[in-house]
């Protein structure tokens, strides 16, 4: 991420957009959900992930709530949301009993676990199982928005090569 990039964001430019908060939002799309007018919590504002989704959200006419460390209250906020993004690497941050019946829950978090068997066991921000039972739609870790962050690596760099690919033929066909 560039500062460029992040300025764009806010001016709506998303054909390079930052790739796991791109990915986030378009699987929040690929529910069906309408985001105009939608009530969504980001907990974690990172710069390359929170504050971006809050960005992609917010130019699609979402209602954003931003949780940090320094947020009180946190499930006040996310128990109110009809989808809540959790980014912030904590393992079992967000818990059943925080969110609102039927919400989208979206988790970019990737931890890694001591798993009941002793070995080691990579698990989201969320508490899958408690969540699951409350939530209308929820992303597993790991196999949710990582596939999904490659595929929109691989978009942006077509769409790089394209444009350095346009630089170069102009500045080709201008010293002929």
């Amino acid at each position: 991420m560039h500062p460029a990039s992040i300025g764009n964001i806010v001016y709506n430019e998303l054909e390079l957009g930052p790739c796991t908060a791109v990915a986030s939002v378009e699987m929040l799309k690929s529910t069906g959900t309408d985001l105009q007018g939608l009530e969504a919590t980001v907990i974690g504002h990172s710069e390359i992930v929170g504050k971006p989704i809050a960005f992609l959200l917010m130019s699609e006419g979402a209602t954003v709530t931003v949780c940090h460390h320094l947020t009180r209250q946190v499930a006040v906020h996310s128990r109110r949301a009809d989808v809540v993004f959790v980014a912030v690497g904590k393992a079992g941050l967000l818990r059943g009993e925080m969110i609102k019946p039927g919400a989208v829950v979206i988790d970019i978090g990737i931890n890694q676990i001591e798993g009941p068997d002793g070995e080691p066991k990579i698990v989201g921000d969320c508490d899958y199982a408690s969540c699951a039972d409350v939530a209308g739609w929820i992303t597993p870790v790991p196999g949710g928005v990582g596939p999904v962050t490659v595929a929109i690596l691989m978009r942006n760099t077509i769409v790089a090569a394209g444009r350095q690919r346009a630089t170069y033929e102009h500045q080709f066909q201008s010293h002929l």
